[in-house]
């Protein structure tokens, strides 16, 4: 349990923000003779925050050898569970954070030194090269952290001493990802994402093997968005 709190740290404080509602940039629908409804009209996507929770599945990227031995993935599908938020500060330009949770264990590996852990805290942001609501193809690089942690396997010294099932210490490295996406905003409140990264960074612990994190992960599914900092009751975004 210990392991997804990152999770609740990097989520639970949005909930604060979604008891107002918001946009700088907004056009205001005039109310009925008598009446003031208080409604607006979203017509651009400054003002937004994006929220999202999904599955990414992620492949290894092989060498020229075509060898993966040396990679976080080992030649399979890793899959984690990935979060997102970002805020429009502009049309064209958003902030985000991104927190990417290893859900499929490899306990098994023969020899031990299966990838136990690989979570990933990443910020960074994003260029949108479209104005307007509907579609949002977008462009980005974000940079983080990662937490890696293997399996106890064998392990022989330097002097050639055979360490059975050594307990090899969880390390942080560095990563860095360029992203490419695209976002479709629906009426209201929903959206759908569907997004590339290319995570790139190498696992050196003090002992044991040396691994390529590098990975190409894709996230797609359905996401909430909310405009913040408005005092208007309701807002209506158009299409």
């Amino acid at each position: 349990m210990r392991k997804i709190y990152f999770f609740v740290a990097f989520f639970i404080p949005t909930t604060f923000l979604f008891g107002q509602t918001t946009t700088p940039t907004q056009t205001s629908t005039p109310p009925a003779s008598g009446t003031d409804n208080g409604t607006a009209t979203m017509n651009n996507l400054q003002g937004l925050l994006r929220m999202q929770l999904t599955i990414a599945p992620s492949w290894d990227v092989k060498g020229s050898s075509g060898n993966t031995d040396g990679s976080i993935a080992g030649d399979r599908t890793n899959i984690y569970l990935h979060g997102t938020l970002e805020y429009y500060w502009t049309e064209r330009f958003s902030m985000r954070g991104d927190a990417f949770y290893l859900m499929n264990k490899e306990k098994d590996k023969p020899g031990g030194g299966g990838v136990q852990a690989n979570h990933t805290i990443e910020v960074g942001a994003s260029y949108h090269l479209r104005k307007g609501m509907g579609w949002d193809p977008y462009i980005g690089l974000t940079g983080g952290i990662s937490y890696v942690k293997i399996y106890p396997m064998d392990f022989t010294r330097h002097d050639g001493l055979v360490l059975e099932d050594y307990a090899i210490a969880g390390h942080l490295e560095p990563v860095w990802a360029p992203r490419i996406g695209m976002n479709f905003f629906g009426a209201k409140v929903f959206h759908f994402f569907i997004e590339a990264q290319y995570l790139m960074g190498t696992y050196r612990p003090p002992v044991g093997p040396i691994l390529s994190l590098n990975e190409v992960r894709i996230s797609a599914g359905l996401g909430y968005n909310f405009v913040i900092l408005h005092k208007a009751a309701t807002i209506q975004q158009k299409i």
